[in-house]
């Protein structure tokens, strides 16, 4: 019987870790493990081996013979070591410590007073041992045996008692000396006469802590269940063999796991260990040997202890032992418990498709027939599920398994989708559950009727050149009886060439051969009969031959059949989890409904790059497919992606428009923008829009145009009633759905989209998403039919911007020379600022200078470029937001100024110089990193050197802040991962321990992403609704303008207002 029908399933109440006696670890122990040796030449392991069967198989065949269970179903079983003298446990060697300085070194009892009146409270009834016991017991009832109090009150007691003031012992009077470790596992006892100094090997250890009372031990943080000798080992656990399995290399040479090859160390220094006593070898060999095995067994616990140097293999690897596999990031704990392999899940390079729904991911046909999807038959759904069955797994959509009543999973092939039609045997003795299958007859196998099957049979007849011809025959067939008598239907000899006669003369020719002629050379009449029983079908009526229909809920007689499920092929409309790693927060996973198309990348929608972080410069991105009906449920309620449109961090929209989504919205938006009615037309079009069109006015040519806001106006719902100012600081105003003003990244962007924003708050997700939808693609028509693109030409200057750059450059590395001329050599003279040096000031002085002349350079191109108004595409994706800022155009047109590393200007390298192609000793703007190049013009190599440095620092910055944010982020997670909100009146959270952490969640029982950024609700929009008003939705409170990232116009004159802007 298997293992697993046995087990019964049990609540764990509580765990609870301690030492393990020694008695214990021999009862459970399945073999003493006496030699190093594993396997014979024969392939078969050593009895009382490292390999030996009685802790576990792990071959096919094989059965284990401590439970006679085969390799799946047997867990295997420890074994253990006898160790010939005593070893330290690496992993106590702290607790062993504090024992020896807690306790004396005769007697081995506390170092604390058991008189009454002892204690430090003053109390003429507590003894000092009374003290310490109560608040170490209170500390363990409030706090439990791993708190960081717990730990506390053990090193106080530790303190007390190895303090100066306990040079004797209260109980026997024995001098105390002071415990020194010298690590790893090495104790001397120190004492004030230095010949008086000794050393304590491991048997000293154990016979000292062994002596320890029970009732002291909670004075060190033990229990009475567990003892402190049990720390030093004399016997060694043997882990079974499935936990250190051994592989068979190509060559056929075993590879034995590093645990296995430590414990072959063991046991060899335990056998020399054991020889050299047995032989009277001298106590320093024996003592050399004692020092070896005490190094084994400590790199077999933990190969990386500090002090000692790590074992190693042949080759010089570290060997991976007991620690190192279960501590780090690849240890088991969260490399293959927190985080596991999974599956039913995809991996690929993403791509955009802006045509597809934000709630929605384009999957692969090739994945899509891989991952499948669990669905139980139901008289619904049998249609489809027989179609997709006939398909099989090749065609999509497509069954790749069926999961039958009896637990058996089919995998459907070419042969397994089609069943072969069949006929029960009637005779009730008969119990055999198979059925007379012909060949020549193949059905569905779960057609919508099957009528009784003509009865047929085989028989195979051989001629003289040995071929065979079979010939398919019913019951009482009066043809085929004709046909082996050589008559034709009217009683007539057929002719020799008669393709009827081949049947009579292959007949005939059997006959001949047979050893035994028959005295009825032709049968009477022909009966198919059972080949169990032979049981014969001439009595069958066509209602027994129904085959039974495999998809079907019930059988012929209305009976249930147990359920089936079919695992058919992703198919539009499933859902799945969408994720990009790294996860850090909870929008990184979100649940995307799947579209199967054609190509091998996943695609989605660009406006939902920004909550997973993601570009398209070779990312890659998972796909889980939930399995269950009610995980699928779940995951749509609280997992979609319309869901989190508004972020938990701010509660504004973090989904939303992204590069030409606000370039698009821009160009459509500006006050004046008319689009002829064909193409307004086609863009409404591509949204599928169905309703009302908007004015038709004329353009100055006279053609029929829609007005770009109005266009847009039709996919705003009715309802909102909006106010707040554009980057370039235009008001935008939304009433009744209707918009008047220049819609930018403020309006309809990611983490800043006002009218996104308000859309979700007022109509809820659903709404919002779709919006979403018919915004993104409408901003993407707009860009195609209005004409949309960047170049090099861009960035075209006048002769006159040109020269008043250059001269701005000039004037800037003239003011640096004549300042390091007023400098002099040592700066004598030289007034410095309070708390800076003078070389600090002229550096400062410097970069002042510098600064000024690179923004000289940039105003001079930023007029340039004003002056190109609404035909530089560039400067519209500057200031709409959808791309760059005017900062990255001076750059690009004007200079780019000085290179800094932390702030400064550029100080190493060579020797008093930046770089070789300059002076020693040179000060200058060129000498240390200014670059008066732009990027369109190109730099100069020594340029290109200093701004590579530059860069250098930002990058190596990233990856550091990177790494720092990930673990703080992992120390926070990990602090509160047992924290939850409790379904209580006051919405508390607490932790496991149920101790209440918050009493409301936030301090205001408010989830972020269903407020209005961060206040409960908007107290504007009610009173505006109460009275009638037409106030609306202003954004303009200061939590917006906190939380959302306000990005450099690059010095664009604006009027003078306030960022929220106020009528």
């Amino acid at each position: 019987m298997s293992r697993k029908s046995t087990m019964i399933p049990k609540r764990i109440a509580q765990i609870r870790f301690g030492l393990m006696d020694p008695l214990e670890i021999k009862k459970m122990s399945a073999v003493e493990v006496k030699t190093a040796d594993t396997y014979k030449d024969d392939g078969h392991a050593y009895k009382q081996g490292l390999m030996d069967p009685h802790m576990g198989v792990i071959e096919p065949g094989l059965l284990c013979p401590t439970d006679n269970c085969q390799y799946q179903d047997s867990p295997g079983h420890f074994g253990h070591i006898q160790l010939e003298l005593p070893v330290i446990h690496i992993g106590f060697v702290s607790l062993i410590k504090t024992a020896l300085k807690a306790t004396c070194n005769s007697c081995s009892h506390i170092l604390l007073h058991s008189e009454p009146g002892t204690g430090p409270t003053g109390n003429d009834e507590q003894s000092e041992q009374d003290y310490y016991r109560n608040r170490i017991r209170d500390v363990i009832t409030k706090h439990g045996v791993g708190s960081t109090e717990f730990s506390k009150i053990i090193k106080e007691v530790e303190n007390v008692t190895s303090g100066t003031k306990r040079k004797v012992c209260m109980h026997c009077g024995e001098s105390q000396g002071k415990i020194i470790l010298d690590k790893p596992t090495t104790f001397k006892e120190k004492h004030e006469n230095p010949a008086t100094e000794r050393k304590l090997n491991p048997r000293d250890v154990r016979e000292w802590l062994s002596s320890i009372p029970a009732d002291h031990l909670i004075f060190i943080g033990m229990d009475k269940q567990n003892r402190p000798e049990w720390i030093v080992l004399k016997v060694l656990p043997v882990p079974p063999i499935t936990v250190r399995p051994s592989i068979t290399l190509d060559s056929g040479d075993r590879s034995e796991d590093d645990l296995t090859h430590k414990l072959v160390d063991v046991l060899r220094i335990n056998q020399r260990l054991r020889e050299n006593r047995d032989s009277g070898a001298p106590q320093l060999i024996v003592e050399d040997l004692w020092e070896l095995l005490q190094y084994h067994i400590t790199t077999y616990f933990d190969n990386q202890t500090s002090g000692i140097p790590p074992a190693r293999h042949r080759s010089g690897r570290t060997l991976k032992t007991l620690t190192q596999r279960l501590k780090g990031k690849e240890g088991r704990f969260r490399s293959n418990l927190s985080g596991k392999r999974v599956n039913f899940c995809a991996r690929s390079v993403i791509s955009p498709d802006p045509y597809l729904s934000v709630n929605e991911v384009g999957v692969p046909e090739k994945i899509a027939k891989e991952l499948t999807v669990p669905i139980r038959v139901t008289s619904r759904n049998r249609e489809q599920m027989r179609q997709m069955i006939l398909r099989g797994p090749d065609v999509h959509p497509g069954v790749n398994y069926i999961l039958r009543g009896d637990g058996r999973r089919v995998k459907i092939n070419q042969r397994s989708r089609l069943i072969n039609a069949g006929f029960r045997c009637h005779n009730p003795d008969c119990n055999e559950e198979t059925t007379l299958r012909p060949d020549l007859h193949q059905v569905m196998p779960a057609p919508n009727f099957l009528p009784g099957l003509v009865i047929q049979k085989q028989i195979s007849l051989s001629g003289m050149d040995q071929s065979l011809e079979e010939v398919t025959y019913t019951v009482n067939d009066n043809a085929t009886l004709l046909n082996l008598q050589g008559v034709d239907e009217n009683g007539k000899m057929l002719a020799d060439d008669d393709p009827r006669a081949i049947l009579h003369h292959r007949w005939m020719h059997e006959l001949a051969q047979a050893d035994k002629p028959k005295q009825e050379p032709f049968p009477e009449h022909l009966e198919v009969t059972c080949p169990h029983c032979g049981s014969p079908f001439d009595e069958w009526t066509e209602e027994r031959t129904n085959v039974e229909d495999r998809l079907a809920t019930v059988d012929r007689y209305g009976n249930p059949k147990p359920g089936m499920q079919v695992e058919r092929h992703l198919i539009d409309g499933d859902v799945a989890i969408f994720n990009r790693q790294p996860s850090l927060h909870r929008m990184s996973m979100m649940v995307h409904e799947v579209r199967v198309m054609e190509g091998h990348t996943f695609r989605f929608n660009l406006a939902v790059c920004t909550p997973y972080n993601a570009d398209f410069d070779g990312d890659e991105m998972n796909l889980h497919v939930i399995q269950s009906e009610e995980a699928r449920a779940e995951a749509k309620i609280l997992m979609r992606v319309q869901e989190h449109i508004l972020t938990p961090r701010y509660g504004g929209a973090v989904i939303g428009g992204i590069h030409d989504h606000i370039s698009g919205a821009y160009l459509l938006s500006r006050p004046g923008t008319l689009i002829r009615q064909a193409h307004g037309l086609e863009m409404l079009g591509n949204i599928n829009y169905t309703g009302k069109l908007p004015e038709v006015v004329k353009d100055a040519d006279g053609n029929a145009s829609f007005r770009g806001q109005d266009i847009i106006s039709l996919i705003v719902p009715d309802n909102i009633h909006l106010r707040f100012r554009s980057r370039s600081n235009d008001m935008v105003v939304v009433k009744d759905g209707a918009v008047d003003g220049t819609l930018d990244k403020r309006a309809i962007g990611a983490e800043d989209g006002r009218l996104l924003d308000a859309i979700v708050q007022t109509n809820g997700p659903e709404l919002g998403a779709k919006f979403l939808d018919e915004f993104t693609r409408l901003s993407i028509a707009a860009c195609t039919s209005l004409g949309f693109t960047t170049g090099i030409d861009d960035e075209d200057l006048s002769d006159e911007a040109v020269a008043a750059i250059n001269t701005a450059n000039a004037n800037a590395q003239g003011e640096v020379n004549a300042e390091l001329e007023k400098f002099g050599k040592n700066g004598k003279g030289y007034e410095a600022r309070p708390g800076r040096t003078p070389r600090e000031t002229l550096e400062e002085n410097i970069m002042q200078m510098l600064d000024k002349g690179k923004q000289e350079a940039g105003d001079a191109a930023k007029d340039e470029l004003n002056e190109s108004g609404s035909t530089n595409a560039a400067v519209n994706m500057a200031i709409s937001g959808a791309r760059g800022s005017m900062d990255n155009l001076t750059m690009m047109a004007a200079s780019i100024g000085q290179a800094k590393v932390r702030g400064k200007r550029l100080e190493r390298g060579y020797d008093d110089r930046v770089l070789p192609h300059f002076k020693r000793g040179g000060r200058g703007a060129l000498d240390r990193g200014f670059i008066a190049s732009s990027f369109k013009r190109g730099l100069e190599p020594t340029e290109f050197f200093m701004l590579s440095v530059s860069g250098r620092e930002s990058l190596v910055d990233t990856a550091v802040r990177t790494a720092k944010s990930g673990y703080m982020q992992r120390r926070l997670v990990n602090a509160m991962d047992d924290l939850k909100v409790y379904d209580d009146d006051m919405l508390s959270v607490r932790n496991t321990a149920n101790r209440i952490i918050q009493f409301s969640y936030g301090e205001d029982g408010i989830d972020p992403s269903r407020g209005v950024h961060g206040s409960p609700f908007n107290i504007d929009v009610i009173v505006d609704a109460a009275l009638g008003t037409e106030g609306g939705l202003e954004m303009n409170n200061e939590s917006f303008e906190r939380e959302t990232v306000e990005e450099d116009l690059g010095g664009w004159e604006f009027e003078e207002e306030n960022a929220g802007g106020e009528d």
